[in-house]
This record gives C-alpha cells, structure tokens and sequence, in this order.
C-alpha cells in the first residue's frame, strides 16, 4: 500500500524482521557442525543499499558481534553507530585511509581491524603496531585461486620466513583472521570449490605454525550451504542476509532458503489504451500486436530499475504478473497491465522470495548489483517483529513473507 501522499518515486519496504531471521538461520546451519563456529554479517555498500543503520542495529541486537565494510569510512560510521563492544573488519584494508598525514590513528582510536591482502601493507601495518607500542589487530587475506585480492602462498611463505627469523622485529604483529574468498560457491558441482580449499587448508596450516591462536575463515553465503568443511571458526555471509538466493545452482536445493526482505511498490501515474501496431517508449522497440492497456509507472534506471530489464522485466499488479513493455526511462517504466481486471494503482516488484533473483537473471545481471542501485529517492519504511534470537528453530526454514 503506497502512502496517501507520495513525495518520491515509489516505496521501498525493507523487513528487518526478516534480515535477523536470516542471520540467525545461517548461524544455526553453521553451529549445526560446528558449536564453536561463529558467523558474521558482511553489510558493506550502505548494507547493500538498504540501510546500514537500522541492518546493524537489527543484527546486533540478536547477537551478531563481527561485522565486515569496505572501507575506512564505512568502518568509522558504523563504529559510531553500534559503539566500542563489536568487531569491525575493513575489507578494503589500508589502502583506505593509511596515509602519512593521518600515521593510522584512525584504526586505533576507533579499534578498526584491516584486512590485509598486499605483501606491503602488512609490513606497513606492523611499522605501525611498532609505532603505537602494541598489538593492534588485523586479518591475513590469502588468495586460493581468486587471483583478485590477497597473498599468494608463495607471498605468505615469504612473509613466514621474515617473521620466524626475526620474531622481535613482529613482536606487535598479532594477526586474528586468516580467510579467503570463494569464487564458484553458488555451484556445488564446481571442483574449483575444492580446489580451494585445499589451498587454504595449506595456508592455515602453514600460519598456525606461527600464530596458533589464529582463527580462519572461509565461507561466503553460498559457502555456507557447501558443506561443513568450509566453515571453519567463521562465516561471512553477505547477499544471503538481504534475501538473496545463496545456493544458486546447487542440486541439492531446490529453492531460496531465506526470507524475503525488500518489497518495492511503484506508483501508477497513468493508464491509457494503444491499439494494435501502436509502438511504445523510446526508439518504438515495442509494438502492441493486439489493443492493449498499459500503466505508466514512476520510477526507472534513476532508481535502480535497471533499463536492460526493457521489454524482459516484470512486476505484479492486483496479484496478475505483467511485463514491462518497451525501454526503461529514467523516471517511468510502462507496462501491460491488459489482464488486470480492477484499476490498479500500483504495482509491486520483488513480491516474493524468488523475485529478486529472478529480475536479476532478466536484467543479466545478479541480485547484488539490483539492491545496491536502489536509488535515494524512494521512501523507505522499516517493518519486521524482533526475533528472539534464544528461541530460534533453524527447522522452520525460510518462506515467503
């Protein structure tokens, strides 16, 4: 239902009930293996457009204690936000914000931990820890076959050696995390999956010979629905929370396992009638093979509707799915609302769990790229119960909302 005075392009519902439901549902299949394991919550990208505000304040209060953003800003606003107790990991480590000027006071006075990919940075951040006079805390980052960000094993080897031989000169170099990425975990059949981890398994145990009270991670999302041996002491899922499908093309599963989170309901600003050979939008790439009754809706790629969804998106209207018809504009997108019996006056994209993923596949691209372009101006309403994260059942799966 759309407000009774729309000042924006439409509105954006995000269920923040859902999102600790599906933290803590991934938790529990974790800690199903492993008692021990913990899970994070990865809501770099403003929570993945959503909201990093009340996302983090929604996963903290059912226990989530590590959180992982991309950059040094991103670190400092949510420290500000959720106070001194979580940790906070910075995925883009100190190529944000480590620079002469500012000698890394920002890491330690907001306790904001690096992830370190670059063989420079890590000698960079133990100068550092030298300089500060004690330990502040950072993640190893290796790469087991990605080739984007992290050490290679030949890297770590060296790094390894120079700490082993000279242990005083990395007296201060306290390691917490070592991880890696997955790259295929949404394809269970994919051997690459193995392939890397039997990577890490060798660049685990090489660094627990030098830091044995290091912790190691992983899973992904889809890592997570892999098998136990990927998860290790902790998980970081990221698009899962949001409501993303994690488990892709897994055999073994049939459907999306999380809840729903966004629902996206655009206003209908007019409805006219073409008759047949009639073109629509720009450059006339729709013509009506039969008289047709269309729906001109505010909202377009501006907002995140992405114009590669002409003439192959769809949306739902008084519960008839109807397409989207010619191109995407910038602020309006037409459809066929021909078998929709009553006047409409909106219609709703994202109406169930499979949508987002399966818009995603008609734009060609992936459900990330389609929450993190949802624009600014859409008013946004927060819903969703608190769960009670000591009465969680992890049997009751996930559904549509």
């Amino acid at each position: 239902m759309l407000p009774t005075r729309l000042s924006s392009t439409g509105l954006l519902t995000i269920d923040l009930g859902a999102i600790q439901y599906n933290w803590l549902y991934l938790k529990s299949k974790v800690q199903q293996a492993n008692i021990l394991a913990g899970c994070a919550a990865v809501i770099k990208a403003d929570a993945y457009g959503l909201g990093v505000k009340p996302v983090a304040l929604a996963l903290m209060a059912v226990g989530c204690k590590e959180f992982f953003v991309a950059t040094l800003d991103e670190g400092e606003e949510l420290r500000e936000i959720l106070g001194s107790e979580p940790a906070i990991f910075i995925l883009g480590g100190t190529a944000h914000g480590f620079n002469k000027s500012e000698a890394g006071e920002r890491w330690a006075n907001l306790n904001l931990t690096p992830v370190l990919y670059d063989i420079a940075h890590v000698y960079q951040w133990n100068l550092f820890c030298e300089q500060q006079h004690r330990a502040c805390a950072c993640v190893l980052k290796v790469d087991t076959g990605m080739h984007r960000f992290g050490l290679s094993i030949d890297e770590l080897d060296v790094l390894l050696m120079d700490i082993d031989s000279d242990k005083k000169k990395f007296a201060l170099f306290k390691p917490v995390l070592l991880m890696s990425h997955l790259a295929c975990a949404d394809d269970d059949k994919n051997t690459f999956n193995q392939e890397q981890l039997s990577i890490f398994r060798i660049a685990a145990k090489k660094i627990v010979n030098s830091f044995p009270g290091i912790n190691l991670s992983l899973s992904n999302s889809s890592g997570i629905f892999l098998s136990d041996q990927f998860h290790f002491d902790m998980c970081r899922p990221g698009i899962a929370l949001f409501g993303g499908n994690p488990v892709g093309s897994h055999a073994r599963v049939k459907k999306n396992p999380m809840r729903q989170v966004v629902a996206l309901t655009l206003p209908i600003m007019q409805i006219k009638k073409i008759k047949k050979g009639e073109s629509v939008g720009y450059g006339h790439t729709f013509t009506a093979c039969k008289e047709m009754q269309l729906a001109i809706v505010f909202g377009g790629y501006a907002d995140g509707v992405s114009r590669s969804l002409s003439s192959r998106g769809y949306a739902w209207c008084n519960g008839v799915s109807v397409p989207i018809v010619g191109r995407v504009s910038m602020d309006s997108i037409i459809f066929d609302i021909t078998e929709v019996n009553d006047k409409p006056d909106s219609v709703e994209l994202f109406r169930s769990r499979d949508c987002l993923d399966a818009l995603a596949a008609s734009a060609d691209t992936i459900s990330y790229e389609l929450l993190t372009n949802l624009g600014g101006r859409y008013q946004r309403q927060y819903s969703g119960e608190k769960i009670d994260a000591g009465g969680f059942d992890i049997t009751g799966g996930g559904h549509d909302n």
